[in-house]
């Protein structure tokens, strides 16, 4: 006998149902910064639109993008002083 018998089922865009487990819900900053990391790293990323304007992504594809760490390039500054004008 099942103790838990509720549903929680989401559809996408392409209006297929899946199951909330494997959506993340996101606020449309956060679902910018991932499609840019996804953008650079070149991994796939689809944002689906939700019930009452709420974006999500896969859970699969999120962790596809936080599992590729992008290199940390060291920056160095310089300034250049002009010589003074006459």
């Amino acid at each position: 006998m099942r103790t838990n018998d509720n549903w929680h089922l989401i559809r996408n865009d392409n209006g297929e149902w899946i199951s909330e487990e494997y959506a993340v819900f996101v606020s449309k900053l956060e679902a910018s910064v991932l499609q840019s990391r996804a953008i650079r790293q070149k991994v796939p990323l689809s944002i689906q639109h939700g019930p009452d304007g709420l974006l999500w992504c896969y859970r699969h594809e999120i962790e596809a993008i936080n599992r590729i760490v992008p290199p940390i390039k060291s920056r160095n500054l310089r300034i250049r002083k002009s010589p003074p004008k006459l």
